[in-house]
């Protein structure tokens, strides 16, 4: 009995113990915009001497930050994946110009962690919407279709004004339907619009 006791009065000790400390933690939704270059980095089964591995990627991301060293947050952002340019390509006629861009928007949910001050982890998950556009025969045909995302990357920030940080994110991006997956170096502005 009086074990039971004990281990209630410590259970109910952590308890109340725990619930002040969350009441006087701070909560807050900070912002990332960021924009830089992008790189295919596949392994193409036919290489054209036109393929254009790189490209602009752009993000959006809004993170909850709680008391805890794990954050979660939303992404919204764009990528170019590749494209070609070919003004000679043959055909039974000939030769005829063809074009092909593809770039994807991508929905992400993501984790974020520090590793130290300034410095961050992120992971995140999510679905791409890949967009094939092709210019060929004269003619312009455009096919979009949805597959899976996936990134990992490392960001580091420098304070420049009151909850307001500059600094770059390295990250790798995964589009696995046609096995293409992609390294860029981005610069990355964030900003802490509420706390409470």
């Amino acid at each position: 009995m009086k074990k039971t006791i004990l281990f209630l009065f410590a259970v109910s000790f952590f308890c109340n113990t725990a619930y002040s400390q969350n009441s006087d933690s701070l909560y807050s939704f900070t912002s990332y915009l960021g924009a830089g270059y992008v790189y295919n980095i596949s392994s193409f089964e036919y290489e054209f001497g036109s393929l254009n591995r790189g490209g602009l990627q752009a993000n959006l991301r809004v993170m909850w930050k709680p008391e805890h060293l794990l954050s979660g947050g939303f992404e919204f952002g764009y990528t170019d994946v590749y494209s070609i340019d070919n003004d000679n390509f043959p055909i039974d006629s000939g030769f005829t110009s063809v074009s092909t861009n593809l770039y994807a928007y991508q929905f992400m949910v993501i984790f974020m962690m520090p590793i130290i001050e300034n410095w961050e982890v992120n992971i995140g998950t999510g679905a791409a919407f890949s967009t094939t556009k092709t210019n060929a025969f004269g003619l312009e045909s455009i096919s979009t279709f949805i597959a899976s995302t996936s990134i990992i990357s490392t960001g580091y920030y420098w304070s420049v004004m009151k909850d307001s940080r500059l600094g770059g994110e390295l990250r790798f991006t995964a589009l696995p339907k046609y096995g293409d997956y992609t390294v860029s170096l981005l610069v990355s502005f964030a900003y802490k619009f509420l706390e409470y």
